[in-house]
């Protein structure tokens, strides 16, 4: 019954929280993705596309590429790519910040070598995770966020800073 007047009380706070300006319509962002999984820390340029359907309702794609290695005693790791696609609910704070939630389908893949061997390896599953983001104008803002993806090994967990572009 808590669970049932908790979410009741979240849909009409997302209803009414909804400020008259919040624009619909697409967006860029373009950023760093920090990813940390076991005891391998990678970096990547991430980009992402997204169409918001309603001020509380976006759907974002996302794509990144490496370009920060890590070194497991010999053993050289790289990001080679990773890419998602999540559907994203959103809450406006105030007319310039709002929080989301995102949930969706996410891949890590890797390489790891050492001289005359390498291997590549990859994380694929559910991904879930939030953030923040501040709007200085109506097209120009920044926006931070985490997203857990979970695999079959031990999961990857993703920590981004990114510009965004509203058209």
């Amino acid at each position: 019954m808590k669970a049932i007047a908790a979410l009741t009380a979240l849909a009409a706070a997302i209803g009414f929280a909804a400020p008259a300006q919040a624009q619909t319509g697409a967006y860029v962002n373009g950023g760093y993705t920090h990813y940390d999984a076991d005891d391998v820390t990678l970096g990547g340029v991430t980009g992402r596309l997204g169409y918001r359907f309603h001020p509380n309702v976006a759907v974002e794609g996302e794509a990144s590429f490496g370009v920060k290695d890590d070194n497991v005693g010999p053993v050289n790791v790289e990001l080679d790519h990773a890419i998602g696609v999540f559907g994203v609910g959103i809450l406006p704070v105030t007319p310039n910040f709002e929080v989301f939630g995102r949930v969706g389908y996410g891949q890590v893949k890797a390489s790891a070598s050492v001289p005359g061997f390498a291997v590549s390896a990859d994380e694929d599953g559910f991904a879930f995770g939030g953030g923040a983001q501040y709007m200085f104008t109506d097209k120009f803002g920044v926006r931070g966020d985490y997203t857990r993806l979970e695999g079959d090994d031990d999961g990857v967990n993703t920590f981004s800073a990114s510009a965004v572009i509203k058209f």
